[in-house]
């Protein structure tokens, strides 16, 4: 058990903290051993810094906890885990996150979507965990896109960035393999944003606070300034010297 928390106030930090646990955390409650469990973790091969960078300092911002992250799930994960009854209960009444299985209960907290700057916090947390960035090798095209096993939820996301003039395909699923699922699949759901105008956007919105992703996204900015005639984004300027 973890000692009394603070409860902060619903702040843009705060919305972070919940797009993050949607997308790589899970909040559960064993009552008949009297845990309530916060988990969120990501892949170890690349997220070691965004959780000792982002995760781990923003908890105690909030929650004045000192969470170390580490690994997990015999090292194949890396976050964090605790169990904080307070939290847990906080989240789940006052904020509405998911308790349990998610996947089927994920959508955005109403105190979130009637405020631009808390959702947008929200769907950075979300795309920093859940998200992809690429560069597609023929035109180096920006593809910014997230999956999740919930297509109403990632429909909500899109109706949102509508609203917000990103552009894309609709959200469409594929099948993914699944030995562990009956059929042998599961099946995802998918959402791509592409195009250096959606990446202007989005740098210029909801930005990213995720260290893999801004790298990619700083090499990209850097060998489109090597080439000849290229003039960087709005955004590019607080990256490039």
């Amino acid at each position: 058990m973890t000692n009394k928390i603070n409860i902060p106030g619903v702040n843009e930090d705060l919305a972070y903290f919940c797009g993050v646990l949607a997308g790589d955390g899970s909040i559960n409650i064993r009552k008949n051993k009297h845990e309530y469990e916060i988990k969120c973790i990501g892949n170890p091969k690349d997220e070691v810094e965004f959780y000792h960078k982002i995760v781990s300092p923003l908890i105690k911002k909030l929650f004045d906890l000192d969470i170390i992250p580490k690994f997990h799930d015999k090292g194949t994960t890396y976050g964090v885990r605790f169990c904080s009854k307070q939290m847990v209960l906080f989240l789940i009444e006052n904020i509405g996150l998911p308790n349990g299985k998610k996947y089927n209960k994920l959508k955005i907290p109403e105190l979130f979507l009637n405020d631009r700057k808390l959702l947008f916090s929200y769907i950075r947390g979300l795309f920093d965990t859940d998200g992809c960035v690429c560069f597609k090798k023929k035109r180096n095209l920006p593809v910014i896109s997230i999956s999740s096993k919930s297509s109403k939820f990632l429909k909500e996301i899109a109706e949102v960035l509508t609203n917000l003039e990103f552009t894309f395909y609709e959200v469409y699923d594929y099948k993914q393999i699944d030995i562990r699922a009956k059929k042998g699949f599961t099946l995802i759901s998918r959402l791509e944003l592409s195009g250096k105008s959606n990446l202007e956007l989005w740098m210029n919105t909801i930005q990213f606070f995720s260290p893999k992703h801004m790298d990619k996204i700083n090499n990209y900015i850097e060998n489109k300034v090597a080439g000849e005639g290229f003039e960087p984004p709005t955004f590019a300027q607080a990256f490039i010297s």
